[in-house]
C-alpha cells in the first residue's frame, strides 16, 4: 500500500532520528516512510490504522511499524474540539535498515539479526505491556543522548525489543501490496469519514459517495486494499470505541453504549461484539476492570 509519502525531518546526517511530538492531536493523515518507526505513546488515545489492522491505542502503548507500512494514529474526537485542554504526546525513533549510506553500520554481523527481524516484522506489532518499564527507560536514554552515546542507547533499545519483549502482531497485509498516491489519498478520505461518522447510520453508498465511486466499485477497491469488507471495517471501528467506553468503567447501560457507537439494536451489537472480541460486552468489561485493580 502506498499512502501519503512522509519525510522524516533530519537536522543533520544521523543513523537514528528521534522525534518528540507534543500537539493537540497526532498527525491525521494515513502516511508511510522508508524508515522503521518505533513509537511510545506518552499521552493520547484513539484509533490506530496500520496496514489492514484497526484497533485502539492509548497512553503507554509502544508500537513498531515496518518500512513503508501505511499507518495513522487518529485521536478521539474530543482532541479536536475547540479549547480542548488535552494533548497528544509521543516519542518516536526512526531508522533505516537498507540505506546504502549506513552500509558500514548495517554490515556488522551483530546487526544481522536486526535486518532479518525487520523483514519478518513489516506488518508491525505492539509490545506486550509487561515489558513497558524497561522499554520506556531505554526510550528516554535514546532521546537525551547524541552522537555515539545515542547510537549506544539505540542498540540497547533494539536489544530490549528484539530479545526481551513479547510482540503482538498488527497487520498481516502482504508485502508488496501497493497503491498509488491518489489511491492512498482516497483511502485516507474513507478512513477519515468513517472515524468521524461511525456513530451515525452509515451505508456503503454513503461511504462510496465520499470518494465519488459507485458502491460496487467502492466495495472492490476497499476489499482489494484491506482484505476486508467496508462493513467489517466499520463494525471494527464501532466495537473498538465500545471497548474503550466499557474499559473506562462507563456506567452507561450496554444499550446506550451500543446506540452511541452506531448500532441500531442491542442484539446486533452483542453478536458483532462477540465476533470481534470473543466475549460478551459485560464479560469484556468485567475482565478489563478486574485487570485494572
Amino acid at each position: 500500500m502506498k499512502a501519503l509519502p512522509f519525510k522524516i525531518p533530519v537536522a543533520s546526517r544521523e543513523s537514528v532520528v528521534v522525534e518528540e511530538d507534543i500537539q493537540p492531536h497526532f498527525y491525521t493523515y494515513l502516511h508511510q516512510h522508508e524508515e522503521v518507526q518505533l513509537t511510545w505513546i506518552l499521552k493520547g488515545e484513539g484509533t490506530l490504522l496500520a496496514g489492514n489492522y484497526t484497533g485502539n491505542f492509548g497512553s503507554g502503548d509502544i508500537y513498531w511499524f515496518g518500512p513503508n507500512q501505511p499507518h495513522v494514529f487518529r485521536c478521539d474526537s474530543v482532541y479536536f474540539q475547540n479549547k480542548s485542554w488535552l494533548k497528544a504526546q509521543s516519542i518516536s525513533v526512526f531508522f533505516r535498515v537498507d540505506d546504502p549510506a549506513q552500509g558500514g553500520l548495517l554490515s556488522l554481523p551483530e546487526l544481522e539479526s536486526l535486518r532479518k527481524f525487520a523483514v519478518r516484522s513489516q506488518g508491525g506489532f505492539r509490545i506486550d505491556p509487561e515489558h513497558y518499564v524497561e522499554l520506556t527507560e531505554a526510550f528516554l536514554k535514546v532521546r537525551v543522548q547524541h552522537g555515539l552515546a545515542r547510537l549506544t542507547a539505540f542498540m540497547q533499545l533494539i536489544d530490549q525489543v528484539l530479545n526481551h519483549s513479547k510482540h503482538i502482531p498488527l497487520s498481516d497485509e502482504p508485502i508488496g501490496m501497493q497503491m498509488s498516491e491518489k489511491e492512498g489519498s482516497r483511502m485516507h478520505s474513507i478512513f477519515d469519514y468513517t472515524l468521524k461518522n461511525f456513530h451515525k447510520d452509515i451505508s456503503v453508498t454513503d461511504a462510496s459517495n465520499v470518494v465519488h465511486m459507485t458502491p460496487e466499485a467502492f466495495c472492490r477497491f476497499f476489499k482489494k486494499h484491506t482484505r476486508k469488507t467496508y462493513v467489517t471495517f466499520l463494525n471494527e471501528i464501532r466495537i473498538e470505541n465500545a471497548c474503550r467506553k466499557l474499559k473506562s468503567g462507563d456506567d452507561k447501560l450496554v444499550a446506550e453504549i451500543a446506540y452511541s457507537c452506531g448500532f441500531g439494536n442491542v442484539s446486533h451489537f452483542n453478536r458483532v461484539f462477540r465476533k470481534v472480541t470473543g466475549k460478551t460486552p459485560k464479560a469484556y468489561q468485567q475482565a478489563q476492570l478486574a485487570r485494572m485493580k
